[in-house]
């Protein structure tokens, strides 16, 4: 690991990428956003002429989001009137590269890693006019950024998770990750002085409890110091569990993988409990199943499988709900929103032919459906995308299209 000395704090803002949330300057506890409970109509679409949308970013009055295939790049576009305010395509020696995490955003200054196979670059572009401010390191695939104080951080390709200045790009300090594994990929969350990710290590000689293999760190934001490391395993899985999705809570550290559900000590690194195998009947066995688009929903943890939508405790990690149906749990797009969850599937209380690329409203307290909507596609039960709520409304991705629902 490589440090400096730390510098003095210019930014008070965080983005968390795990939770795609944006925090303006001076507001640290914004005000709670009010769901959207009747039925929507679409009040904007955008359309810059390219079919997938990466997952978005709101920042104020504009919302960023980027194209994951074709001709790649950023685009900004006013929250009110549903104008393209900017595009940004950065070229690259192997031609474009795609966006499949949500920017980041820290003042007036978007940064957003390109990456594919071959050599992209992390790009910092202006939030006012969308010119490029500085390009760095080349992200592994499916990486994100997260954003505390003066700091972006990311995963790359060369094997280090990285601390950059904003306003620069220079390097802060590095940890070093292995590269013979395939990528675990990260979304890092900060919270409270400390930045938590997924990556693969080498063993630490003569430390028998840090064999190699994946592992969700804990780091201190500003130096990089490490304050624990918590390697996941499961029944015939060598090298430990990638784990998915890290949710964030004031003690304790949430995540899936491996048919598991994982709950991690925050303070230690530690099991708060024992990992929880879940267990599903799937035509007409019962088999293990995984978890997919874990998010926080108060006294529980909300994930879905290809049948079922599952509230977790908390407290336990039992069962406390469940929604029977058909999602896609290769599309788990959820977001929450005061009481109301949004989610696509086909839930079983609604009939059985309805079309699985549909988005609902459930209200958390009483369970009750408090609408469905499907947007017209050229590609039939096309799946929705990310889900971005705002005050009483959705921006959602679709096909070809970037959704205002109100």
């Amino acid at each position: 690991m490589m440090a400096a000395n730390p510098p003095r704090r210019v930014c008070r803002a965080t983005i968390t990428a795990a939770l795609c949330a944006f925090t303006l300057l001076g507001q640290s506890n914004p005000a709670p956003i009010q769901p959207l409970r009747s039925l929507p109509a679409e009040k904007l679409v955008v359309n810059p002429g390219f079919r997938d949308w990466g997952p978005a970013t709101v920042a104020g009055a504009t919302i960023l989001a980027g194209n994951q295939t074709g001709a790649g790049g950023i685009f900004a576009i006013d929250t009110l009137s549903g104008k393209v305010k900017w595009s940004f395509r950065p070229v690259f020696s192997s031609g474009t590269a795609s966006v499949s995490t949500p920017p980041a955003v820290s003042r007036d200054i978007v940064i957003t890693p390109f990456a594919t196979a071959y050599p992209g670059a992390v790009v910092a572009v202006s939030l006012v006019t969308g010119k490029e401010i500085w390009r760095g390191l080349d992200p592994v695939q499916h990486s994100a950024i997260a954003i505390y104080e003066d700091l972006a951080y990311v995963t790359t390709k060369t094997g280090y998770f990285h601390a950059l200045e904003v306003a620069t790009g220079r390097e802060r300090w590095k940890v070093a990750l292995a590269t013979d594994r395939a990528a675990c990929a990260s979304r890092p969350v900060v919270s409270d002085g400390i930045v938590y990710f997924t990556g693969a290590a080498a063993a630490t000689p003569g430390d028998p409890a840090k064999p190699a293999g994946y592992y969700l760190f804990a780091l201190d934001a500003r130096t990089g110091k490490e304050q624990w490391r918590y390697h996941a395993v499961a029944p015939y899985v060598y090298g430990g569990v990638c784990l998915r999705q890290p949710v964030i809570t004031a003690d304790t550290i949430f995540a899936a993988g491996e048919n598991r559900l994982y709950a991690v000590q925050r303070a230690t690194g530690r099991d708060r409990w024992q990992p929880l195998e879940v267990r599903r009947t799937v035509e007409g066995r019962e088999r293990p199943v995984e978890v997919h688009g874990l998010l926080d929903a108060g006294p529980v943890l909300i994930g879905i499988t290809s049948a079922f939508l599952i509230a977790f405790d908390k407290a336990s990690g039992r069962t406390a709900w469940e929604l029977p149906g058909q999602y896609r749990d290769t599309s788990p797009d959820m977001a929450i929103a005061g009481n109301v969850l949004y989610f696509q599937g086909s839930p079983a209380i609604k009939p059985a032919l309805a079309p699985t690329g549909t988005l609902y409203a459930l209200d958390l307290d009483s369970r009750q459906i408090l609408w469905s909507f499907s947007h017209q596609t050229a590609e039939r039960n096309w799946a929705f995308g990310s889900i971005n709520p705002v005050d009483g409304g959705l921006w959602v991705s679709s096909y070809k299209a970037l959704l205002k629902l109100q």
